[in-house]
């Protein structure tokens, strides 16, 4: 395996290049980066359509939620593959893959927002509107910013998942990180092993340094709410 990843890190890390298309480690992380910064607000817009008190927006926006969430990712993304070229003609790969996991994942985000909201006591929007606020400012300067602070864990899990979700470029012959490692395995022909190993390792080192990162924001943020529990135990005995 070490001698694999001497000899052709510079293509699994950056592809081809600048000789030919950027590929392999730097897509995906372009890739995760980009598709985590633009799903944030397709699912705070998602969630706001859904607790819209126009019924017929928060179901029709509650239907296409459904919709992504119901039907597998590839599915999304051979839809993507051949309609986005008949909207923006040459439309590149790396778009399509962006198109499909900002929809797919801000759909998933818009359902993370909206229990963050529902957690809040109704107290604090009560008390924001007495205050003078109209809905929306209650929402961006009350509300919001206590349930992103609450769904942090929550992003953190979704861009583990999202930096997963990259890998289906490779269905549709985007050069990513999954992409470079199957060519390699094409090239070399008798070391699939060694090769897929690497990859598997690849996403561990991605991944696994998030999910620890996850774990230790959610005991972070839940310490104040278990001493909050546990003095008005004491104080009620």
């Amino acid at each position: 395996m070490w001698d694999i990843l001497q000899t052709y890190w510079v293509q699994l890390a950056i592809g081809y290049y600048p000789n030919g298309p950027l590929g392999g480690l730097a897509m995906t992380l372009i890739l995760a980066l980009a598709g985590l910064a633009l799903a944030m607000p397709a699912g705070l817009t998602v969630c706001l359509g859904l607790i819209s008190s126009w019924r017929p927006l928060a179901r029709a926006v509650e239907l296409f939620v459904f919709y992504m969430r119901s039907v597998p990712l590839i599915v999304h993304l051979l839809w993507i593959y051949f309609l986005l070229p008949k909207l923006i003609v040459g439309a590149p790969l790396w778009l399509v893959v962006l198109t499909v996991i900002t929809l797919f994942n801000g759909a998933y985000l818009s359902q993370t927002i909206r229990a963050g909201i529902e957690a809040l006591p109704k107290g604090q929007y009560e008390a924001a509107r007495s205050l003078g606020l109209s809905h929306a400012r209650a929402l961006r300067h009350v509300i919001l910013p206590q349930a992103l602070r609450n769904m942090l864990p929550s992003i953190v899990s979704q861009f583990v998942l999202l930096i997963k979700e990259t890998a289906l470029g490779s269905v549709i012959g985007l050069h990513e990180l999954t992409m470079e490692f199957m060519g390699l395995n094409d090239t070399l022909g008798d070391k699939a092993i060694p090769i897929f190993a690497l990859l598997g390792l690849a996403y561990f080192v991605l991944c696994y340094p998030l999910t620890l990162l996850g774990r230790y924001v959610e005991r972070r943020y839940a310490g104040p709410s278990r001493t909050a529990d546990a003095a008005a135990s004491s104080a009620a005995a």
